[in-house]
């Protein structure tokens, strides 16, 4: 077992080169993924490879792919044991931005222990770090995406799906009367506790709505929710109001 990253040219025909070799020595791939951007010059191949049945070393296999005429650089690793871990892929990036990642339950748990400390205080703190987030991440978007108002709200939104939060759907939004409603499947701060409490727990996520439609409707908002997970409900809902 290996993780293998490849490098080449970004033309047509580039990946099916490697991937002809990869097969050729009998290797076969677990999983991968590409990554390429129109206009640039290089793409990156990435695989964890498993070379039970080939009779060769992942050494063997880098020094075949770097004799390909698109092939610029070749990286491995290998397993310990039967574990592959990614280690070469670091810093994680994700729309030209630096991330980290953790586990649901370990957000969770840094969660709950702010509740164990500061009871009720916990909700404050919590909401206002979702509060700067919201505000940081929508004037990001607008900066660099160009976008404004409803638009690029909905950017905002999507981008939650893509970094792992939940599954965000706006159910209603009136811009004129200033109300909205978003459900949310899945929402990161409230899996842990599903259908636990008696309270809902996405103080965060409130707190992260405010922010991004304030900055981006240019108007003070309150948002309540009024179903969560943590309950028992079926899925997180957020009624969002402008504030007279």
């Amino acid at each position: 077992m290996a993780e293998l990253v490849v490098e080449v040219e970004n033309v047509p025909g580039s990946l099916v080169k490697v991937l002809n070799v990869v097969a050729g020595m009998g290797i076969n791939v677990l999983s991968s993924f590409l990554k390429a951007k129109a206009f640039e010059e290089t793409a990156v191949w990435s695989s964890f490879i498993d070379l039970t049945d080939a009779g060769v070393e992942v050494e063997e296999v880098a020094e075949r792919l770097r004799g390909l005429d698109v092939v610029l650089d070749v990286k491995f690793s290998r397993s310990v044991g039967e574990l592959v871990v990614d280690e070469l892929h670091f810093p994680l990036v994700l729309v030209g931005e630096r991330h980290i990642l953790m586990r649901v339950d370990t957000i969770g748990g840094m969660f709950g222990r702010l509740f164990d400390i500061f009871m009720s205080g916990a909700v404050t703190i919590i909401y206002n770090m979702g509060l700067e987030a919201g505000v940081r991440d929508a004037r990001r978007v607008r900066e660099k995406y160009g976008l404004e108002g409803v638009e690029a709200l909905n950017v905002v939104l999507k981008e939650r799906v893509a970094k792992g939060w939940g599954i965000p759907v706006v159910e209603s939004l009136d811009e004129e009367r200033g109300e909205a409603i978003i459900s949310v499947r899945d929402l990161f701060e409230c899996l842990p506790y599903r259908g636990k409490l008696k309270e809902p727990r996405g103080h965060f996520f409130r707190g992260y709505l405010e922010g991004a439609f304030k900055t981006l409707l240019e108007a003070d908002y309150t948002a309540n929710e009024v179903e969560c997970i943590a309950r028992g409900d079926p899925h997180c809902k957020f009624v969002v109001v402008r504030r007279t």
